[in-house]
């Protein structure tokens, strides 16, 4: 294979790499949202234990933390989100504060801790896509 062949095929190669459909670009954000979604489980765990009554209506708190692909509107543009479902303002309560409450910010401390894991997934997940779409190494 001479130069041009060879950058030809590079070029096809990195214009597949760059055209990720939506469900594409989801796969990838969701890997990133569930490492996001543990590391938000265990930090609630570790601050808020599940320790008092059954938690209510709608359960305990680190019970109530999921991951998803879509937007917060449900357009599936290729994002993903994790976080709180049904007792989010309880979290901001306790992870902000309140004229009663001392915050903790146990919620921005969880997502910097998962922030570098997120990446890796996100990496590794675009790997095996590019390598399914015939991208090369």
């Amino acid at each position: 294979m001479d130069l041009n062949e060879a950058l030809e095929q590079w070029q096809k190669q990195v214009e597949q790499a760059a055209k990720l459909t939506a469900k594409q670009q989801e796969k990838i954000t969701k890997a990133g949202a569930d490492v996001m979604a543990k590391k938000l489980t265990e930090a609630t765990k570790a601050k808020h234990p599940n320790t008092k009554g059954s938690g209510g209506s709608y359960g305990h708190l680190s019970d109530d933390i999921a991951s998803a692909t879509g937007d917060v509107d449900g357009r599936h543009d290729g994002k993903s989100m994790a976080g709180f479902t049904k007792k989010e303002f309880v979290a901001r309560f306790l992870n902000d504060g309140t004229k009663h409450i001392r915050g903790d910010h146990f919620v921005d401390n969880a997502r910097d801790d998962a922030e570098n894991e997120a990446l890796q997934a996100e990496f590794e997940e675009y790997q095996k896509i590019i390598k399914k779409i015939g991208g090369g190494d």
